[in-house]
């Protein structure tokens, strides 16, 4: 197989933008641009003429000078998402320098070996196309240190040379390129020296990856480079940056494999030993712990933190849990080597900081099981595409792939054995076949230690090769490995284009950060022809299930989805400003236990029919328009915001003395603490831009607010917690104003009935049995107000139906979507004005939003959000009973408790 090479406009952009930084320069050839026998690369420009250059890049690019960080140090930025051809964005960027300038000296840094066979297979793989493409070829190397003839061909030729080194070929002074007083110097001195004299462009391929610590820059410096540029999707350090492709970006224009994140978390799990190491306290006395378990509070069990515990103390005890009476602590301590404290218990479980006690290879053997279906699943339907699917499984130690009791690759072996007749018609697996469909990235040291550090990797040759350098290999059909097993080692840097799956099969906290993982998987794949295979838009709308999606990366963590989307957003936030720069993920849920439960139309036909006219009536869509009166808003904000008191601004300074050092660590003394009052300096221009930034009033209003502010000598105690304060109660005032002179109108669409839908949007795991009055015989919960109400529900007489709305059913705001929870009908007796009956039943429609409070108004238990959105709900439900011809549908929000809904709806249903 040959990687076919493809003409993407994306990346000739970020080529270009590189390229036209040196417009305008005189082309190096060998009159003037050789010394002393050493070619060099040389520009004309002045510092201000690239300056300028920049800034035009920068324009056309529309990337605002704040964002590009723009500075005279000679480095500039690319950044790209992972998966986007970033390697082979710099590789043509090579040859663009030297057909377009006559630059010929390049050296490509990298900070791994993995990185480092990522960059030597790109230019092998692509080398004939491009010289095909180019007219020429450069002379391509890896740094070796015993092969010092390479690099004075480096030094002296005047054909382009691209050399690829990792940092540590010359990060201490004892490297060989360092040395001075060697027999084989380059004109009597240090190769670096010589190298430098070349100043060559280098091309820092993830220089987040140590590249600018102190020492690096120092080395670096030495190198005397005409220009940095750095590559990378997540940079730590960016200098002019030039071009910019964020994860948003590529997914949104298919760039990259759309993402299914596929949780596998417990549920309902009260009964099982889930312990875990929540805080530790070490003074004068022992130390002391505090472990996150689940304990009986008012009747029911919640997973929280212990009090203070120490050795000696039995769980089952202090928690009123008999679950744990086996768990008596025996010792708390810290280890020297990994600086991690644990906690050892008498019965010989021990747990360890940042880990889960407890049955995780149940969660494990799940993650692989439905690791295994999805990968059974894309494979049949990739290979008629010539697409051979592989899957990634990260693992948290190497000992439990490798070692005498290798649980994880155990469960491996019986997963699949379990789960490959029903994707293969029956037929058993051989354990031959079993053992050839698994790669690994491991090694044995010397001592018989299993890792899979670079070094000791390169003992187990063949799968080294596989999985690093011969990734056309990997790729094809006939080659039997399907599963490649790592626990570290694969992660930036590397990536395969046919990686569909990725498991990480860790304790409770993910070792890899959520870009990384995701990253593996991102890359566009290919055929058996090397050529990639996108998915078509038309296929994308056509397949709304994605049941037909080609670009399809199954992520399976064993954590929640909003835990793993939280953090992969807040790591999209630390780069780019906003979460809305990342990729949209999609939630597929599997609970445990492994058999995903079944909830069933209630056969009722009065129940179905009920519901029926009950949907036509509340899926009438709206829309809204709004008018804002500024001045009411600045008058009611100026009001408030002279109410704010604000508590000084402090320092407190703390002080623990070391007083000796153990195996485990450090001993130490609280010596006390002192606070300080702080004065700050606040210009009122910044107040203004602050306030503005924040709420988006703009610059002349919140002059207006700013200058009638008689309280300011409040902001100058704490700054932050006045503005904090300040943007809050103008962002009421907006949302107060803006909810006033909101309105509604039906815009004549409503959202379809399908039963089936409903079964779609409710999730495995927790749920209570609705057998009497649910749609469905079940009903998914998600707190104990939700659980509570159902079940009163369900045995209410007055009640005819019942269910939790489905996730589609959006009511538009200002402020976002809104996604109200239950819907309900009941039936009441029409009472006239006497009080007197006439025995005829009617129904009554409703929807409900159930909180852990009866009052809209409550800030303490609802977010501004919450209740703006509840109050825009009302004036959606008044809407659809004014322009609607049936009969209205009341809505009640929040709803804490039944009985306080039973008594809300009287007072709608008495005339």
């Amino acid at each position: 197989m040959e990687l076919r090479l493809e003409e993407l406009a994306y990346q000739k952009t970020a080529i270009q933008s590189v390229v036209k930084v040196f417009e305008g320069t005189t082309r190096n050839n060998f009159d003037n641009a050789t010394t002393e026998g050493i070619r060099t690369n040389q520009t004309s420009l002045t510092p201000e003429q690239i300056a300028d250059n920049i800034q035009t890049i920068i324009r056309e690019n529309g990337i605002d000078e704040t964002t590009a960080k723009l500075t005279p140090d000679n480095d500039l930025t690319i950044e790209m998402e992972t998966g986007t051809g970033k390697t082979l964005v710099y590789v043509k960027t090579i040859y663009e320098l030297y057909k377009q300038y006559g630059f010929t000296k390049f050296i490509i840094l990298v900070p791994s070996v993995a990185i480092r066979q990522g960059t030597l297979g790109t230019i092998k793989n692509f080398a004939k196309q491009l010289e095909n493409s180019y007219g020429f070829r450069p002379n391509s190397f890896e740094y070796d240190s015993k092969k010092l003839n390479k690099v004075t061909s480096f030094i002296e030729d005047q054909h382009p040379h691209v050399m690829i080194m990792t940092l540590a070929s010359f990060n201490s002074e004892d490297k060989i390129l360092n040395q001075a007083q060697r027999e084989d110097l380059f004109n009597n001195i240090p190769f670096i020296d010589a190298i430098g004299k070349t100043r060559p462009i280098i091309l820092m391929d993830e220089p987040q990856e140590g590249m600018d610590t102190d020492n690096s820059i120092k080395q670096i410096a030495k190198l005397q480079p005409l220009v940095k540029i750095r590559y990378s999707a997540t940079h730590k350090v960016a200098k002019n940056l030039l071009y910019r492709l964020t994860p948003y970006e590529s997914y949104k224009q298919g760039l990259v494999k759309k993402i299914e994140v596929l949780t596998v978390t417990e549920k309902n799990d009260e009964a099982s030993i889930k312990i875990e190491l929540a805080e530790t306290q070490y003074g004068k006395g022992d130390p002391k712990a505090k472990l996150k378990v689940w304990k009986q509070k008012s009747g029911k069990f919640v997973f929280e933190n212990t009090q203070w515990l120490k050795a000696g103390d039995n769980l089952g005890e202090k928690t009123g849990n008999t679950s744990y009476l086996n768990y008596t602590i025996e010792q708390i301590n810290k280890s020297l080597k990994t600086q991690k404290w644990w906690v050892k218990f008498t019965n010989g479980t021990e747990i360890i900081e940042k880990q889960t006690a407890g049955s995780v290879a149940s969660i494990w053997a799940l993650q692989i099981e439905w690791l295994l279906r999805r990968h059974f699943d894309k494979s049949q339907r990739l290979a008629p595409m010539g697409i051979k699917c592989l899957s990634l499984l990260f693992i948290d130690k190497v000992a439990n792939y490798m070692g005498e009791d290798p649980i994880i690759k155990n469960l491996f072996i019986e997963k699949y054995k379990a789960v490959y007749p029903e994707y293969h018609n029956q037929q058993v697996p051989t354990p031959q076949h079993i053992q050839d469909i698994q790669g690994y990235y491991f090694a044995t040291t010397g001592k018989g230690e299993y890792t899979d550090s670079e070094v000791t990797m390169k003992s187990n040759k063949e799968i080294y090769d596989l999985i690093l350098k011969k990734k056309e290999e990997l790729l094809s059909i006939d080659n039997p490995v399907q599963f490649i097993f790592s626990h570290s080692a694969l992660g930036v840097g590397w990536d395969n284009p046919n990686i569909f799956n990725i498991a990480t099969l860790n304790t409770a906290y993910s070792e890899i950060r959520k870009r990384q993982e995701i990253g593996r998987g991102l890359r566009i794949c290919v055929n058996q022809q090397g050529q990639r295979v996108y998915d078509t838009e038309s296929t994308n709308d056509a397949d709304p299930d994605k049941s037909h999606q080609i670009n399809d990366l199954t992520v399976i963590p064993n954590e929640t989805y909003e835990t793993f989307v939280t953090q992969y957003q807040e790591e999209i936030k630390d780069i780019y400003g906003t979460t809305k720069a990342g990729a949209t993920l999609s939630h597929t849920h599997k609970g445990t236990p492994a058999n995903p439960v079944a909830f069933t139309l209630n056969p009722a036909t009065t129940i179905q029919e009920t519901f029926k006219k009950f949907w036509a009536a509340m899926a009438k869509k709206t829309n809204f328009t709004v008018a804002f009166d500024e001045q009411a808003m600045i008058d009611k904000a100026i009001t408030e915001i002279n109410k704010i008191k604000i508590s000084g601004y402090v320092a407190e300074v703390s002080s623990q003395h070391i007083t000796a050092m153990t195996e485990s660590g450090f001993e130490k003394n609280y010596q006390g603490k002192e606070t300080y009052k702080l004065k700050a300096n606040f210009a009122p221009l910044d107040l203004i831009e602050e306030l503005s930034e924040n709420t988006g009033v703009s610059y002349p209003a919140m002059l207006k607010i700013v200058t009638k502010l008689i309280n300011l000598d409040e902001l100058i105690k704490n700054p932050p917690r006045y503005i904090q304060a300040a943007c809050t109660i103008i962002r009421k005032a907006e949302l107060d104003e803006m909810i006033r002179k909101l309105e509604y109108h039906t815009t004549g669409e409503s959202y379809p009935l399908n039963f089936n839908d409903f079964i779609k949007n409710i999730e495995y795991g927790k749920y209570v049995e609705t057998p009497n009055r649910g749609l469905y015989d079940k009903f998914q919960i998600d707190s104990d107000v939700e659980r509570w109400f159902a079940k009163s529900a369900d045995y209410d007489p007055e009640v005819v139906c019942f269910l939790k709305l489905p996730s589609y059913y959006k009511i538009k705001t200002p402020i976002g979507n809104y996604e109200p929870d239950f819907g309900l009908v009941m039936k009441h007796k029409s009472l006239k004005n006497n009080n007197e009956t006439d025995g005829s039943p009617n129904e009554f429609y409703f929807v409900i939003e159930t909180k852990g409070t009866n009052d809209i108004n409550d800030m303490k238990t609802l977010n501004e959000s919450e209740i703006y959105k509840m109050k825009c709900a009302v004036k959606h439900f008044q809407t659809l009973g004014v322009e609607v011809s049936h009969q209205p549908v009341y809505y009640e929000a929040p709803v804490k408790d039944y009985t306080y809904f039973k008594a809300e709806a009287d007072k709608k249903l008495i005339p």
